[in-house]
């Protein structure tokens, strides 16, 4: 069989893509595997977020062009969707191709055409027509039910490089699910680019909490996790289900991005921290073993001492259990990019520090809560622990609560009971059931 690769850069909805990429690939004709000499072709699935990416995703392409000389590389993604010309130039680049052209690669693959395909997404009404029928070397599924973004944050290029937020209809997405189900993965991911917006450009009446609802009733997905979602799209129905549904995990990641509203204001955020800070109390208080993470900028431009401690005392006495800090990274063509007041990266270095010496407080802390008690695991990596056969496996809680259990048996991709013994360093270690 023609030997085929698909390498990807960045968020789960390019790892959703890849995958469906992948199946229409193997559909062809083409054996999709690890990256090698003999592969015929390539496609590299490309990440935008920061200038730092598009030179990631650069160098990609060169590393492709020099383990396989002969093979057609194909690039395609969000840095090929905003400069397809930053590819189009690179030695072996065969074809670039935006994210809707996603949905079609047989015509993609002729020799004839244009080397440059990409569409203009800004028109784009409907989201691409993508189906998988499994998740190569992941036990938790991925299933995308929106893309694009109407946000227009100052600091983020997406919604230029998606297009506007449209929704898979609510009947394809609970066939996608109940496909994933049959294939044997107990833990379904609904992910996109901007989910809480999920349902606002269809004509059915539905939204993410609706459509929640509906895979649990026609579905049978034992565990069902919620991607990123705006603090002010956590509607009441959104958290009662997380409360009174086993199925739906108690889980939420919620971008924060600042806890001083100057900066929120500057970042063109629609929400205010007192809004942000009740809301998470709200949720703990409901649920109290709610596993919540934020994301974080620090040095935003303009960002002042006064206006990073604001954030660095709000999350010092907020609830959550885990945080992902990005240093400020200027990206060309988005509104903060223009700004003047630009932090100097260094001390937005130090501020990222500063956070995650508290978020590792934060995550030893709620891992230290679940000692002593039972939880349920879908495992996903693993490695060889000793010369006695037995094996390291790591995985997570529906509470996203990193595990690590000991044992000879392969888990498989089904939720196993585990009983936490002791935690170490924001990981809980246990034994399965």
């Amino acid at each position: 069989m023609r030997k085929a690769a698909i390498l990807t850069l960045g968020c789960k909805a390019n790892q959703f893509e890849s995958a469906a990429m992948q199946g229409q690939l193997e559909s062809l004709g083409f054996q999709v595997g690890d990256l090698g000499h003999d592969c015929e072709l390539v496609v590299v699935n490309t990440c935008t977020v920061t200038g730092a990416t598009d030179t990631q995703s650069r160098k990609l392409v060169r590393r492709v062009r020099r383990v396989c000389p002969n093979a057609r590389i194909f690039v395609t993604g969000c840095a090929a969707q905003i400069d397809p010309s930053m590819f189009s130039d690179l030695s072996g680049v065969t074809r670039v191709f935006g994210n809707m052209e996603k949905q079609r690669l047989e015509p993609l693959l002729a020799s004839d055409g244009p080397r440059i395909q990409v569409s203009n997404i800004a028109q784009a009404e409907h989201c691409p027509t993508l189906e998988i029928s499994g998740f190569a070397h992941h036990s938790r599924a991925f299933v995308q039910i929106q893309t694009g973004c109407n946000n227009f944050c100052a600091y983020c290029i997406i919604p230029y490089a998606r297009g506007r937020s449209r929704s898979v209809l609510p009947s394809d997405v609970v066939t996608q699910v109940q496909t994933l189900v049959a294939a044997g993965f107990a833990e379904i991911v609904l992910t996109g680019i901007h989910i809480g917006q999920y349902g606002k450009d269809l004509s059915a009446q539905v939204d993410l909490a609706g459509l929640v609802a509906l895979i649990l009733q026609r579905t049978s997905a034992a565990r069902i996790r919620l991607g990123s979602v705006e603090p002010q799209e956590l509607s009441q129905a959104l958290i009662d289900l997380i409360v009174t549904s086993p199925r739906v995990c108690p889980h939420l990641h919620i971008p924060l991005q600042s806890g001083s509203d100057s900066v929120l204001q500057r970042m063109k955020r629609t929400y205010t921290a007192d809004f942000f800070r009740d809301k998470i109390l709200a949720i703990r208080q409901a649920l109290p073993a709610t596993g919540l993470g934020f994301d974080v900028i620090t040095g935003f431009p303009g960002e002042t001492t006064a206006e990073f401690e604001q954030t660095r005392v709000m999350l010092a006495t907020l609830p959550f259990s885990y945080l992902h800090v990005f240093p400020y990274s200027s990206r060309s063509g988005t509104d903060a990019a223009q700004m003047t007041g630009q932090v100097p990266v260094e001390l937005r270095r130090e501020r990222a520090s500063i956070l995650r010496e508290i978020a590792q407080e934060k995550t030893d802390a709620f891992t230290r809560e679940f000692i002593g008690k039972e939880i349920e695991v879908v495992f996903h990596a693993r490695e060889v622990a000793d010369a006695g056969g037995n094996t390291r496996w790591r995985g997570v809680s529906g509470e996203y609560l990193e595990v690590e259990c000991v044992g000879k048996d392969s888990p498989g991709r089904h939720l196993r009971r585990v009983q936490v013994q002791d935690a170490v360093a924001g990981c809980a270690l246990g034994i399965t059931l």
